[in-house]
This record gives C-alpha cells, structure tokens and sequence, in this order.
C-alpha cells in the first residue's frame, strides 16, 4: 500500500502567506480582516494533496485525496491543531474523511470537518507536497530523531524511504517522505505524533528574521499552487502576532470500529473543553517532570528550576523540542514556562515531558 501524504508545515504555510502579504505593497493599507474582540481570529481546514500516478514512476499532478486534515484556530498569536486521522468516518463524506475533497471539493471537505469537530469552518487551505517541500527548505530543513530506521519502497511511485535510526536532518524532499511514513505499529497515529512535533519545531524555526527572505521566496511559489479561499487582506491583522506565536497541537480522539474510525460524542466534548479552554494552572502541576536533552541544555535548565522549587527527572537524551503531555492544562503551564510548543501524544505520556533545545538561551527561561 502506498504511504499517504502528509501535511509537515500545513500551519507553517498561514505564517509563511502573510509574510508573502507583508512584501506586497498594494496591501499595506488592507483593513481589518476576521476577528473577535481585540485579537484577529480565525477558523480553516488546511491539509495536502496526495499524488495521482497514471502510470509507472509517472505521476500525474497533485490528486484528490487529503488524507491527514488539520482543523487550526488563530487567535492573534496562539495557534491550535487539532489533527483528524485519515479514517475517521464522516456521514456527509459517506465514508472516511479524506475522500471529502475529492468527491465534493472544499465546499464538501469543511462540512464533513464541521460534522466531526462540531466547529465551523471559515476557510480551507489545501497544499501540495512540492508546496510543502519548499517550506521545510526555507526555514533550513528540520531535525528529527529516529529509534529505529525507517524503510519504505514503492517502486511503481518511485518512492524509496531508507533512513537510518538516530538524529537526522532532512531538507524539504526527505522531510515529506518522513512524515508520510505510516508503516509501523501504530501506523496513522503515529505519524500524526511525527506531525505535530515537527510542525512545533518549524514554527519556532520561522521566527527568526533571518529565515524571513527565503521564507517569502517559497510562499510566493507555494501560493501559486493552493487551493483556498483565504484572501490576503484576511491574513493582515496576525502580522503583528507572528513572530511570538505558540503552537497547541493534538489529536482528535477516535474509537476503531471495522474499517472506520469514529467519534464519541461526549469524548470530542470533554476534548474540545479541554484543548480550546484558557484554563493553566497557577502553580506547578503536581505531576511527575521529565526534563529530556543534551548534557549543556540540562545543565542550563537545572539551577532555574530547583530555584523556582520544580522537582524533576533530568534525563539525557534526544528528541523534537517540546512539552509532551496527555494533560493539557499542565502542558499550557510548562510550554509558557519554557517557551515551546504544547504536543499532545497519541501515545501515552508518564507525567510531563520536557524536551529542550540543545541551543538553549538562558534567556529563554
């Protein structure tokens, strides 16, 4: 079975365009754009289309599917994922939710998210992979830590996946083949796990101003190839919230039942009270703390942690930065305090854990 595509920077592409409107000057004076109260908000479906091949190693253009769809709130610089899996089940859809684009475009595929979510949906975002690739290039290409190795061939695509187990860079092409991987034993979920932690660590990437020119090299040429609704007078109001964003990702939970994933009513609503509340705790949660990174970023991080009274684990080691946890309010408390993104594993999380930054600042903490 071929592996699906995957979306690595979906988010990454609203920050990438408004940067791209940002260098236009026949938008300097657009106003203001979707927006509650005083933080401009917005609500979109974004997600990557597949590859259709009409024969051996020919592909012909970007295909119906969208597979992995992210469902992503804005609200001035706070960004929230919520990854759908691929094959939860959607009445509107009549039948997994990927298939939504295809059989009734953009129009179909925000119905059939507003019909699992229970959310609306303002607009739609739909890349491609080369459109995906060209991000990851412009902010330098990611970091990413294998357990194992990963293999993968499709021949007739002229797909071949062979990366080794341990830490590895990988520009734009190879970062697409790694997040559309899914042959392992959790399959789906786990490459949404791969998803989000990457898509934290690019984030962060981007707000360097010195990745800003490349950046807007490569949303010029992604913007050729969206599909959207989205003007760019409508991403205006976020610029002045870019280069502080935080990222809160997690998975919509599902229960397997035959050859579909479905949701529970009263579990998406204790998620979604859950992951869409302001609620952090004032103090520090009373969960066990792991703190997981090289040798000077653990040395870093310990004398300020013992002096705000923190008791932790320091456990040397590698991984995507990030707070890892299955408890979201505790996570918002750590991610503030550490200043990184809030990833919510499918698989289950002992506590909190802290990956941090080999690089990292003192004045980060």
């Amino acid at each position: 079975m071929r592996p699906r595509p995957s979306f690595l920077l979906l988010g990454l592409a609203l920050w990438a365009l408004a940067y791209l409107l940002w260098a236009r000057p026949d938008l300097k004076g657009a106003t203001q754009g979707e927006g509650v109260g005083l933080l401009p908000e917005m609500r979109l479906v974004v997600a990557a289309r597949d590859i259709n091949y009409c024969g051996y190693h020919t592909p012909c253009g970007p295909g119906s599917r969208t597979d992995t769809l992210l469902y992503v709130l804005v609200q001035g610089g706070r960004a929230r994922l919520i990854a759908i899996p691929r094959d939860t089940y959607s009445e509107v859809a009549s039948g997994r939710i990927n298939a939504a684009y295809g059989r009734g475009g953009a129009g179909l595929l925000k119905k059939a998210v507003e019909e699992v979510l229970g959310l609306p949906v303002e607009h739609h975002l739909v890349l491609t992979l080369t459109g995906i690739a060209r991000l990851v290039d412009a902010v330098g290409g990611v970091e990413v830590v294998l357990g194992q190795p990963m293999r993968y061939t499709d021949r007739a695509a002229g797909l071949y996946i062979d990366f080794p187990a341990g830490r590895l860079h990988l520009d734009g092409e190879d970062a697409v083949k790694y997040m559309r991987f899914r042959h392992d034993a959790f399959g789906d979920y786990t490459r949404l796990d791969r998803i989000k932690a990457v898509l934290g660590q690019v984030l962060g990437k981007a707000k360097d101003p010195r990745r800003w020119p490349a950046l807007l090299m490569a949303a010029r040429e992604v913007w050729k190839e969206v599909d959207t609704d989205l003007s760019l007078e409508a991403l205006t109001p976020f610029l002045p919230h870019l280069k502080g964003i935080s990222l809160e990702a997690a998975t919509l939970p599902t229960l397997e039942d035959g050859g579909y994933l479905r949701v529970d009513p009263r579990a998406r609503s204790e998620f979604l009270a859950r992951f869409l509340g302001e609620s952090k705790p004032l103090y520090p949660p009373e969960l066990p703390l792991t703190l997981r990174g090289s040798r000077r970023a653990l040395e870093r991080a310990e004398p300020f942690l013992r002096g705000i009274g923190l008791s932790f684990r320091l456990e040397e080691g590698e991984g995507v930065p990030g707070v890892y946890t299955k408890d979201l309010e505790a996570g918002r408390y750590y991610a503030d305090l550490f200043h990184l993104p809030l990833l919510s594993p499918h698989l289950p999380v002992e506590g909190v854990v802290v990956v941090l930054e080999d690089a990292l600042d003192q004045d980060r903490l």
